[in-house]
């Protein structure tokens, strides 16, 4: 088993790639991931507001910020389902994170890049404990704009191009 970052394969979603093999992706039961607990991460916000200040504030000192998001599935009772962090109880977001300031343009104010990950059979995954992974089936995720913003609910949208082959261990 290895950490996530670590031998992972990754593709990002609006790939047009026309093989086919690769527009097959295998899920296995979340049963075969091992998941642990590290420290609580301490955010820099502690409202939306300070956010949206922090944000601007940014944009001006470094131009465009570039997120780079994890689509990640594992099958719980005979469906897909999509881990999703949720933070404070209150929100939900895929895992991922930022590029630094350089290493992307400097027109647009943000970009967000979805990338599917193809899991191995076993995996570790290292949570902060401040924040909820759950596995959220993805039919309750379909265009469910009001829980889980538009990024998330577009993501079975996304999806449908591939087919998802639901592993038996």
């Amino acid at each position: 088993m290895g950490d996530l970052h670590m031998g992972v394969e990754a593709e990002a979603i609006n790939d047009s790639s026309s093989d086919n093999h690769s527009k097959r992706v295998d899920i296995y039961p979340l049963s075969c991931y091992y998941f642990g607990s590290k420290e609580a991460i301490v955010f820099k916000d502690e409202t939306l507001s300070d956010r949206i200040n922090r944000m601007k504030s940014n944009y001006a000192a470094y131009g465009l910020r570039t997120s780079v998001e994890a689509v990640i599935l594992v099958e719980l009772f005979k469906h897909p389902h999509l881990l999703l962090l949720q933070v404070r109880n209150s929100f939900f977001k895929l895992p991922g994170g930022r590029l630094r300031p350089g290493e992307s343009a400097k027109k647009p104010k943000e970009c967000t890049k979805l990338f599917l990950v193809r899991l191995p059979e076993s995996q570790k995954f290292i949570v902060p404990k401040n924040l909820k992974l759950l596995a959220v089936p993805l039919r309750q995720v379909h265009e469910n704009h009001k829980t889980y913003g538009p990024i998330i609910s577009g993501v079975p949208q996304l999806l449908s191009k591939f087919t998802i082959n639901i592993v038996d261990i």
